[in-house]
C-alpha cells in the first residue's frame, strides 16, 4: 500500500515537466528553422544558376565556339555556296558535362573567370566549374552556306550539377535523388567571333 502511494505521489509531481516539454519541442523548432533557412538558400542557388546560364549563353552567341569539333561539324561546302541551310538538330557539336567531349580550356576559363569587360560566370554563381556546364551548337535553319559571318546556329547552355548544395539536408536530398535543375537556355548565334577582325567561327 505504501508503494502504491509513493507511485501516485511521483506521477503527481510537476517538477521538470517544462524541461521535458522543451526537449520534445526543441528538435521540431530546430527542424522548422533549418528548413526555412535552407529553403531560402535553395532559392538563392536556383536564382544564381538560372542567371548564370542566361548570361553565359548570351556571351557564347557572339564568341568563338568552345567545342573542339565546331569547324568540322559545320564545315562550309563550296558546292552548296549560297544555298539556304535547313534546320537539323542531328547536326550538332557539344562539349562539357555528360558529352564525353572536352571544351576548349582557354575559352572556358574566360567564360568562367572573365576578362576585360566580361566578369565571368563565377562572379554570378561562385563555385561553378567547367564540369558543371554542357554546351551544344545545333543547325538552326537560318542563314545560308558560305555566309561571311559563319553559320547561324542555336546555342544551348545547361547546368549539369549532380546535386543541390545545402548545408544540412543535402544528404537527405541526395537520398531522394533530387538534383539541381539543368536551366537549359537557348539562343540564336550572332557572329561567332570574340573580337573585331577575327575569322568567323575561328
Amino acid at each position: 500500500m505504501v508503494m502504491f502511494a509513493q507511485v501516485r505521489k511521483f506521477w503527481k509531481q510537476q517538477h521538470g515537466s517544462a524541461l521535458t516539454e522543451g526537449l520534445l519541442v526543441f528538435p521540431i523548432m530546430v527542424l522548422a528553422v533549418s528548413a526555412t533557412v535552407e529553403f531560402g538558400f535553395l532559392l538563392h542557388q536556383w536564382n544564381q544558376g538560372a542567371k548564370a546560364m542566361q548570361l553565359g549563353v548570351r556571351q557564347l552567341i557572339d564568341s568563338d565556339p568552345v567545342t573542339q569539333d565546331f569547324a568540322t561539324v559545320f564545315a562550309f561546302d563550296p558546292d552548296l555556296n549560297g544555298d539556304l541551310i535547313t534546320a537539323n538538330a542531328g547536326i550538332s557539336s557539344s562539349c562539357g558535362a555528360g558529352t564525353g567531349n572536352a571544351c576548349d580550356a582557354t575559352r572556358m576559363e574566360h567564360l568562367l573567370s572573365g576578362g576585360g569587360a566580361w566578369r565571368g560566370l563565377q562572379a554570378y554563381f561562385p563555385g561553378l566549374t567547367a564540369d558543371d556546364i554542357r554546351i551544344t551548337y545545333e543547325l538552326s535553319g537560318l542563314g545560308y552556306q558560305g555566309r561571311p559571318g559563319g553559320p547561324v546556329v542555336s546555342v544551348r547552355m545547361e547546368l549539369a550539377r549532380d546535386a543541390i548544395n545545402l548545408p544540412i539536408t543535402s544528404a537527405f536530398l541526395n537520398l531522394l535523388d533530387i538534383s539541381f535543375p539543368p536551366f537549359a537556355v537557348t539562343a540564336t548565334s550572332e557572329d561567332l567571333q570574340s573580337c573585331p577582325g577575327c575569322s568567323a567561327g575561328g
